[in-house]
């Protein structure tokens, strides 16, 4: 569905006249919902969840001088669970968290045989510096959400052809629920309504889920093989 779809059906739940046209509109409840639309939108790409449909590989080449790389230009956030993998190692790099421990690996006089990241001031920043043979690819979060009638994705609706990305049936039951919690007239049915669709859209995301037979082998969670890869004689 378009958004102008999406506000039709909204306007027609919430009994507001349904409009013709959204994004040129100049009346008042047409630019509340386009708002909503934004927010709700918005709101759906950052649960807590990683949406198939907005994981982007990226890559930086090494030149061993560059210990910082700026984030991409649709950069969103990380994966919830995030590693990042460089070519020099066989193993995921470890994520630092605390700033401060980040200038102790800056300031103590080591260097680290494993490699570490860290991200402020909108850069990836990285230690040991790479190589210039050395690769770095990790997957992140874009915040291109919107699909339009034709050219590249972009962040946020501006046109009625416009389409979400990700779940709308979610969209429309958030703006119901918005547009009512703000009007002082949302009821639990609208928000379960809502939480059942996103939930619904999360548990469809990634496709089909195995079904096993008899007695499975025991597994652990964050357990890896060993060492997973071909060992030549």
């Amino acid at each position: 569905m378009t958004i102008l779809s999406v506000v039709q059906n909204v306007c027609l739940a919430v009994g507001l006249p349904k409009p013709d046209a959204v994004m040129s509109s100049t009346d008042r409840e047409m630019l509340e919902l386009v708002r909503l639309a934004g927010d709700v939108a918005a709101d759906i790409r950052d649960v807590e969840f990683d949406w198939q449909a907005l994981q982007v590989i990226k890559e930086f080449n090494g030149d061993g001088v560059s210990a910082a790389f700026d984030l991409p230009a649709d950069y969103a956030r990380m994966k919830t669970k995030s590693t990042l993998w460089s070519s020099r190692w066989l193993w995921g790099m470890e994520h630092i968290t605390d700033t401060d421990e980040w200038l102790e690996l800056l300031t103590l006089p080591y260097v680290a045989v494993s490699g570490q990241w860290i991200i402020y001031g909108d850069q990836l920043h990285i230690l040991p510096v790479l190589e210039a043979a050395d690769t770095l690819k990790f997957i992140y979060i874009s915040n291109l959400i919107v699909k339009p009638a034709s050219g590249p994705n972009k962040a946020a609706f501006d046109a009625d052809t416009d389409t979400l990305r990700l779940s709308e049936r979610a969209l429309e039951l958030g703006m119901i629920y918005r547009y009512r919690d703000q009007k002082g007239v949302a009821s639990d049915d609208d928000q379960d309504a809502y939480d059942h669709a996103l939930y619904t859209a999360m548990n469809n995301d990634k496709g089909s889920k195995p079904v096993v037979s008899g007695n499975p082998r025991r597994t652990f969670s964050n357990v890896q093989r060993a060492f997973p890869f071909k060992v030549s004689p």
